[in-house]
């Protein structure tokens, strides 16, 4: 990749919700070490578009963490066989600014990823906490271009910010438009139609389960002499009871097997019709080729 200087950057949206839910997660879990992932997107002249992002692993040797060199080429070239357009940009982490040991993974990330120039990406969680509280529209991200200068035999690292802007396609506008409406009714304390229906289902389960109870009490005490005879509600219990025996899980366990039995026999069916096919081709090419070894040669003279 080219130098930096003069360079459009364009950071798009999945990138930056993919760094806030992997900032999030990391906080759920209580984890106090820094994010690391890889960029991705597309260079075409001085314009640098970064589409997307993945997560990183590090190991712990020694007390020191260090890059999974393993998981970054598989998972690198996993997420370029799937876009074939896009090339590893850069990476990113957490943080106000570069740290000292930022210049030792940017030399790792420079020899693996085959860019002689990656971006990083820092993102100020703490400070993007503090203006979510503020609902300040300043986006704690800052880009940052690195620059090698071999001084007396050894190399030293030069971070250069960055300029950039936010950029939207067609495609990630509707995106992000869903996430946000999304976000927003969760907030306001409506969920969606799959929510709701799932929520009626398990009321009317409880429901039921309320009545019945009811039902064993009155029937307890209507036994015991405490409630007196009602024939209407026996009558209707009766029928409850009639009702519910008809779904008892023992029906519907015999009818799942004997759905379960039906469908195995037919892929058994399915199976055995294919070996005969399989069998009858070999058949076939024996044949075929024990008549071309067994037939009589004629011999024409010359003359």
């Amino acid at each position: 990749m080219a130098a930096a200087a003069g360079l459009d950057v364009h950071l798009h949206p999945l990138v930056l919700i993919n760094i806030s839910d992997h900032v999030v997660r990391f906080r759920s879990a209580r984890r106090s070490e820094r994010v690391l992932g890889a960029l991705l997107g597309a260079q075409e002249g001085r314009r640098v578009d970064v589409h997307n992002s993945f997560e990183l692993v590090c190991v712990e040797s020694g007390g020191q963490r260090s890059l999974d060199l393993e998981f970054f080429q598989q998972r690198l070239s996993q997420y370029l066989e799937v876009f074939p357009r896009y090339e590893f940009l850069g990476w990113y982490s957490t943080g106000p600014q570069p740290e000292e040991a930022d210049k030792a993974l940017h030399k790792k990330i420079q020899e693996v990823g085959a860019n002689q120039n990656p971006f990083a990406l820092l993102v100020d969680a703490d400070k993007m906490s503090r203006e979510k509280a503020s609902q300040s529209e300043e986006l704690p991200v800052k880009v940052y271009d690195a620059t090698i200068h071999i001084e007396q035999g050894e190399a030293t690292v030069t971070w250069n910010e960055v300029p950039y802007i936010i950029d939207t396609l067609e495609a990630e506008r509707i995106a992000v438009n869903h996430v946000a409406k999304s976000a927003t009714t969760a907030a306001a304390g409506y969920s969606s139609d799959f929510t709701q229906h799932t929520s009626g289902l398990s009321n009317s389960v409880v429901m039921l389960s309320n009545r019945i109870k009811e039902l064993l009490e009155h029937m307890k005490d209507v036994k015991e002499g405490r409630a007196p005879k009602n024939q209407e509600v026996l009558r209707q219990t009766l029928s409850i009871c009639q009702a519910l025996q008809s779904v008892h899980p023992s029906s519907v366990k015999q009818e799942f097997c004997s759905e379960f039995n039906d469908a195995t026999l037919v892929v058994l069916l399915a199976t055995l019709t294919k070996v005969c096919s399989n069998t009858s081709d070999v058949l076939d090419k024996f044949q075929l080729a024990y008549d071309r070894k067994h037939r009589p040669r004629h011999h024409y003279p010359f003359g």
